[in-house]
């Protein structure tokens, strides 16, 4: 090879070398930039995730077990003492408002009513008798008694008055005098006892004698209407639509629907009317929970019995006594009534009494909130921010914020807009 073929090669390394040591200087350089432009970056920025959130519909909610029943239910009793004459209803048929369902024989309460009845035509003499007490013979009678011992008296004074003048004159003895004096005061005595049983006899009139007799009237006359009152009952009816069942027994004994010749004492059950026009589920909630539901509250019902049929409801009532008989040591659990608002018509003929069902209170909604994964928050003691920015080409903003519920999707804020957060 020749001098001036070699020299040509040596040229060639050296511009190869020069283009590399170039290259590799310029990689260096932008290496060095970028890990200067990395670290001059805010801590928060270095290695995260920017995730988007934007309104969204969330709920909190509470599921509890329970089955269904009649919103209305009354059970009809015998209002009094006797037979039952006539059943016009059978167990399970549907009923009207005002329907006669059954009719006692009215004998038995017949006879206490005269009885009654008596007893306040009694009371009502006497006390007449006390307000015209008196002009009454017993006051007349003693009147009479305080006139003529008083006119005996008088008698008897004057005769003393002219004894005592014959005796100063020497015409009489002595001892028709004394004899009128003591006649004087024996008839002044019986004139005393006369006054006070005139007196006597006019304040029994006023006294206790009058509050008795008036105490003894308003009794016999609040019988008589009890009474009255009970034997109108005789026909009993139906106090709203539904249908006829027989009544439950608290004692655990087997409930007899109303049958005629029955012999019944009053209070006894005759029959329950249930009206199916308005539902409810009864169910309970754990002491635990109790503080998290109100009433008024929306429900959703749903059960096995009607699959595919999803029941708007509220809470109705929630007892303020737990349900002692269901604790077993567990805490203390309380009766909670879910009504149902609106039942359709096509899933009326599912549903049926004693059905179980699901019932998810809704504790929380909000159908405008902002959901963020609770990595996003920092907080120190009660302050809590997120790194937020309006877009991704906006500039980052530490923004303080509220903390809301916790759901499934993650933690409610208050105080941004849609838009992104960072995440370490």
């Amino acid at each position: 090879m020749t001098k001036k073929r070699w020299q040509m090669v040596l040229d060639r390394l050296r511009t190869r070398t020069s283009i590399i040591i170039i290259l590799l200087f310029v990689v260096t350089v932008a290496i060095c930039l970028s890990v200067v432009q990395y670290a001059e970056k805010p801590a928060h920025e270095q290695l995260v995730d920017w995730v988007r959130v934007q309104q969204q519909e969330i709920e909190q909610q509470l599921g509890l077990v329970g089955r269904i029943q009649a919103a209305r239910q009354q059970t009809l009793s015998a209002p009094f003492e006797g037979v039952i004459h006539e059943v016009r209803v059978r167990e399970g048929e549907s009923i009207k408002t005002g329907q006669i369902l059954v009719q006692l024989d009215p004998e038995m309460i017949g006879i206490q009513l005269r009885q009654a009845q008596a007893e306040l035509i009694k009371a009502q003499r006497e006390v007449h008798q006390l307000d015209i007490w008196s002009s009454s013979p017993e006051v007349s009678r003693a009147r009479r008694s305080e006139q003529s011992a008083r006119t005996t008296l008088i008698t008897t004074q004057a005769n003393l008055r002219e004894t005592r003048a014959l005796f100063t004159r020497g015409i009489v003895a002595r001892m028709e005098v004394d004899a009128l004096v003591q006649q004087e005061l024996t008839q002044q005595q019986d004139l005393l006892s006369a006054q006070d049983d005139l007196r006597d006899v006019k304040e029994r009139g006023q006294g206790e004698e009058r509050k008795i007799a008036e105490m003894g009237l308003l009794n016999a006359q609040v019988r008589y209407q009890t009474l009255k009152a009970q034997s109108e009952k005789q026909t009993i009816k139906a106090p709203f639509p539904g249908i006829a069942v027989r009544p439950d027994t608290t004692d655990g004994s087997k409930a007899i629907f109303a049958q005629p010749g029955l012999q019944v004492s009053q209070g006894t059950p005759l029959l329950t009317v249930i009206g199916l026009d308005r539902l409810q589920v009864l169910t309970q909630v754990s002491e635990s929970d109790l503080y998290q539901l109100h009433v008024g509250m929306p429900v959703k019902i749903t059960g096995d019995g009607f699959t595919g049929c999803v029941l708007e409801g509220h809470i109705a009532a929630i007892s303020v006594q737990s349900n002692a008989s269901d604790s077993y040591g567990g805490g203390a659990r309380y009766d909670v009534v879910a009504a149902i608002d609106t039942l359709p018509s096509d899933s009326a003929q599912q549903i049926r009494l004693g059905m179980s069902a699901r019932v998810v209170v809704i504790l929380y909604r909000n159908e405008k909130a902002i959901v963020v994964p609770p990595q996003a928050i920092h907080g120190e003691g009660d302050i809590a921010w997120v790194w937020y920015r309006k877009t991704l080409d906006t500039e980052t903003i530490k923004q303080h914020v509220k903390i809301g519920n916790t759901v499934s999707q993650g933690v409610e804020i208050l105080g941004i807009q849609a838009g992104y957060v960072m995440i370490p």
